[in-house]
C-alpha cells in the first residue's frame, strides 16, 4: 500500500487531486492482489489504473504547456514509457503471459512516487507552487 503524504503535493489543486486519485487506484490494486481477486478483477484494477495514468498524463502536459515549462518534452518522453511499460505487463497478464506480482506492482508504484516527487516537482518549482 502506499500513503499520500505532503511530500507528493505540488500546490496545484487539479493536479494534486488527481494524483491523490492515482494512488487510490494502485491501492485498490494492491487490495485486489493482497484479497487473492480473480484474473478478470485483478485485469480491470490494472486497466482502469492505466486508463487514469493516461488522462492524467495529458491534464499534467497541458497544464506544463499552458505555463511554458521547458522540460516538457522531456517529461512527455517519460510519460510515455510508464505507458509503454505499464501496457505491456497489462498485455502480457491478459494473455496468460505475466502473473501479476509485487515486483510488477513495485515498478509501478517506485515510478509512480518517484517520478512525482522529483519530475512533477520540477514544474511546481517553475510555476512557483512547490513548497
Amino acid at each position: 500500500m502506499i500513503k499520500w503524504t505532503p511530500e507528493y503535493k505540488m500546490n496545484i489543486p487539479e493536479i494534486d487531486k488527481e494524483h491523490y486519485s492515482l494512488f487510490e487506484k494502485l491501492n485498490e490494486f494492491y487490495q485486489g492482489l493482497e484479497d487473492g481477486s480473480s484474473k478478470e478483477r485483478l485485469g480491470q484494477l490494472i486497466k482502469g489504473l492505466l486508463d487514469y495514468a493516461k488522462d492524467h498524463f495529458s491534464n499534467e502536459e497541458k497544464y506544463m504547456e499552458s505555463i511554458g515549462f521547458p522540460g516538457l518534452d522531456k517529461h512527455r518522453e517519460e510519460h510515455e514509457a510508464f505507458i509503454k511499460k505499464a501496457s505491456e505487463f497489462y498485455d502480457k497478464y491478459q494473455s496468460g503471459k505475466l502473473i501479476l506480482s509485487l515486483e510488477v506492482t513495485n515498478f509501478i508504484k517506485e515510478w509512480i512516487t518517484h517520478h512525482i516527487k522529483s519530475e512533477d516537482k520540477q514544474y511546481a518549482i517553475f510555476a512557483g507552487t512547490a513548497e
